[in-house]
C-alpha cells in the first residue's frame, strides 16, 4: 500500500498526518508501523473526507487531540498558500469530538500560529488508583476522546508512570488516557499519553489536551477562570479557561506548528 503523509511539528509532539484514505480497519496497524519507520513521531492521524467540515481527522486510536486539530488547521492553510499575516478560520471535523472542532490559523515566519476551541470537560474528579504500595487519590478530567490523570509532581515517580498508567488505564473510559506530571510552581507538565488500540504509551514533547486538562484541574481548584502558559519538553502550549463557580464554561490553547516534508512510503506489514 502506496501511503503519503506529511511531518508536523505542533510543539514537538511529532504528528503523522496520513493523507492517504486508508480503511478505519487498517488505521491502528498503519500508524504501529509508521511509528516504528519514523523514530521521532508520538502519534498518527488520518485525513478522511467529511460532509460537514473541509477534511475529518481521524486520530490513530479514535482519540481527540488539540495539536493535532491544530496540525490540520495548519496544512491546510498551507494548500492555500497563506501568506505571512493572513489568517483562517476553520470548523474541523474531529475524532473523540461530538460537534466541530473551531479552529484558527495565522502564518508566520517558518510556520503558523494556531488557537484551538476544545470540548469542554465532561468531568473533573478525584479518583482512587491503587500503586505499588497502597493507594493514590488524583484529579482526573475527563474530555471527549480522552482522559488525563493529573499528578502534582512527586506523587509519581516517571520510572512507575508508564506501568502504572497502563494499569489505570483499565479503570478508565475511551482509547487513549494520559498521565500528566503537574508542577505547578514551575507551571510545567511532562505528559504520558497511552493509545489502547495502538498499545503505545508516550512520553510526548507537547500535549494540547494534556495541558488543556492541568489548566481545567487548577481552574476547579482556583475557583476562577485562568489564562496560563504551561511550559513542556517541547515548548509552551497557553490555556485559557472560563469558569461559571461551577464548571468550565469555555477552553482553548494556542501554539506553534511548523510544517515538515511529504513524504511517500509503501508499507508493509
Amino acid at each position: 500500500m502506496i501511503l503519503h503523509y506529511t511531518v508536523i511539528d505542533p510543539t514537538k509532539n511529532i504528528t503523522l498526518l496520513v493523507t492517504t484514505l486508508v480503511q478505519r480497519s487498517l488505521q491502528a496497524q498503519t500508524a504501529a508501523w509508521l511509528l516504528r519507520r519514523e523514530h521521532d513521531a508520538e502519534q498518527v492521524g488520518f485525513l478522511e473526507v467529511s460532509d460537514a467540515a473541509p477534511a475529518r481527522l481521524q486520530m490513530m486510536g479514535g482519540e481527540f487531540c488539540g495539536n493535532a486539530t491544530m496540525s490540520l488547521g495548519a496544512w491546510l492553510c498551507r494548500k492555500e498558500h497563506l501568506g505571512v499575516g493572513e489568517s483562517r478560520e476553520f470548523r474541523l471535523d474531529i475524532s473523540g469530538a461530538d460537534a466541530l472542532i473551531p479552529c484558527s490559523v495565522t502564518a508566520v515566519r517558518g510556520g503558523y500560529i494556531g488557537t484551538v476551541s476544545l470540548p469542554l470537560p465532561q468531568e473533573i474528579t478525584q479518583r482512587t488508583f491503587p500503586t505499588h504500595g497502597g493507594e493514590i487519590t488524583l484529579p482526573v478530567v475527563f474530555l471527549p476522546g480522552i482522559c488525563h490523570i493529573i499528578a502534582p509532581v512527586g506523587t509519581v515517580q516517571p520510572y512507575q508512570a508508564e506501568a502504572l498508567l497502563r494499569r489505570w488505564s483499565d479503570s478508565l473510559p475511551g482509547e487513549a488516557v494520559g498521565l500528566i506530571l503537574l508542577d505547578e510552581q514551575r507551571m510545567r507538565i511532562d505528559p504520558l499519553v497511552y493509545v489502547k488500540p495502538t498499545d503505545t504509551a508516550v512520553w510526548e514533547r507537547g500535549c494540547g489536551s494534556g495541558s488543556a486538562a492541568a489548566v481545567c484541574a487548577l481552574t476547579q481548584q482556583r475557583g476562577a477562570g485562568q489564562c496560563l502558559s504551561i511550559k513542556q519538553p517541547g515548548g509552551t502550549i497557553a490555556v485559557t479557561t472560563e469558569w461559571d463557580g461551577h464548571a468550565v464554561t469555555a477552553l482553548t490553547i494556542t501554539g506553534t506548528v511548523s510544517l515538515g516534508r511529504d513524504k511517500k512510503v509503501d508499507v508493509v506489514f
